[in-house]
């Protein structure tokens, strides 16, 4: 059995995989979404997959694997809310409704391990509170996150789930694939040589701030750093393979460190290519994580958006790319919002636009969204 469950989660991320079988079930969590989505899906969606499985009220559902892709605070917030849940109940002795066998989160501070004193100092250049003021609203939520790393990695030590077993530190390329069952999870981003780079760029940024004579400038650099380099070079990518079916969970990771893994980990077949069940879209659907060979080298039957149209999310560029790199039509493209619900209208009404312009063109691909009123939609893929 291969499901993925994509949550309606706003503006971020929140995936379930169901493996396993139908008669012994298995689940990964990934990922959490916004403020907001713990208490409005995922939440309510574990509680309904209990029900689904008849557990018993002092019986917990066992989440074989949960992940943190990176740090942004579109997916890393519900999961966060669930571990302080989690913590709560332990504290009380009550008994919790789900059990986590295993946790993967690469920390904003385990990222950047700084061992240079004269880096570490640096700390009150830092601060959250002094630049999240001064920054336009995606770089506050994405600043805000840093914060929100360290809680969750705090949380994780608390409920003794720290070490993103098997990989003892970072998750990371480089590693034998984990096995769970039927499923096989391949890491093909980041790589050490990725996360090398960005020590070494991140102590160089933080060394030339401690040098400017006004702060809000260096703050400001600072913070632009953490925007665009510290969550999309980190973020975890992960190749899914079960039952015959292959899935790439992408996070929000650049699409050239994604086609630089799988080379290098030996996914691609002879013609450079790998041909996937489902593309777990990078980024919400961003135009800046992606470009056209991303999709001539990467192709899926499914291709899977999480967005509502917040910062422009899904670009009329990037389904443009998919669209001209697929003249077969063999292939289904899912949003996680009706575009007549997006929160930013404007952008539904042009993502709806697109895809009426393209079926009036004679294309035949699907377009397929989550039902109103649902918490998620599912792939059944095996």
């Amino acid at each position: 059995m291969l499901i993925l469950e994509a949550l309606r989660a706003q503006f971020g991320d929140s995936l379930l995989l169901h493996f396993g079988t139908e008669q012994k079930p298995r689940l990964v969590v990934i990922d959490g979404g916004p403020p907001g989505v713990y208490n409005d899906a995922l939440e309510p969606r574990l509680h309904e997959i209990r029900k689904e499985r008849k557990l018993a009220a002092n019986k917990a559902l066992e989440i074989d694997l949960m992940m943190v892709s990176h740090i942004d605070r579109d997916h890393i917030a519900g999961i966060l809310e669930l571990a302080q849940n989690l913590k709560t109940l332990k504290e009380s002795q009550q008994p919790a409704p789900w059990k986590i066998q295993r946790f993967w989160h690469n920390s904003f501070d385990d990222i950047l391990d700084n061992d240079d004193v004269s880096v570490a100092s640096a700390a009150s250049v830092m601060s959250v509170a002094s630049i999240g003021g001064m920054l336009p609203h995606d770089g506050s939520l994405i600043l805000a996150s840093v914060p929100e790393g360290r809680d969750l990695r705090n949380l994780v030590n608390f409920l003794k789930l720290d070490g993103n077993p098997p990989f003892k530190g970072l998750v990371r390329t480089g590693k034998k694939p984990v096995v769970l069952d039927n499923l096989k999870l391949t890491v093909v981003a980041p790589s050490d040589k990725q996360l090398q780079a960005l020590q070494k760029e991140w102590n160089k940024q933080v060394k030339k701030i401690l040098e400017k004579e006004k702060a809000e400038k260096a703050r400001l650099e600072a913070a632009a750093f953490i925007d665009r380099s510290v969550a999309n070079l980190s973020s975890i990518v992960a190749l899914v393979e079960a039952d015959g079916k292959r899935m790439l969970l992408t996070g929000d990771g650049r699409g050239d460190h994604t086609l630089q893994g799988l080379e290098e980990a030996g996914l691609m077949d002879e013609n450079g290519r790998i041909e996937l069940d489902v593309l777990k879209m990078p980024h919400h659907g961003s135009e800046h994580n992606v470009a056209p060979i991303y999709f001539q080298k990467i192709r899926a039957r499914h291709y899977v958006i999480s967005a509502d149209g917040e910062h422009d999310n899904p670009d009329i560029k990037t389904l443009k790319m998919i669209s001209e790199a697929r003249p077969d039509d063999d292939f289904t493209i899912h949003l996680t919002y009706p575009t007549d619900e997006f929160n930013v209208k404007e952008i539904g009404k042009k993502v709806a636009e697109f895809f009426e312009q393209d079926k009036a063109a004679g294309r035949k691909y699907k377009v397929e969204t989550r039902k109103p009123g649902d918490l998620s939609f599912q792939l059944k893929l095996a």
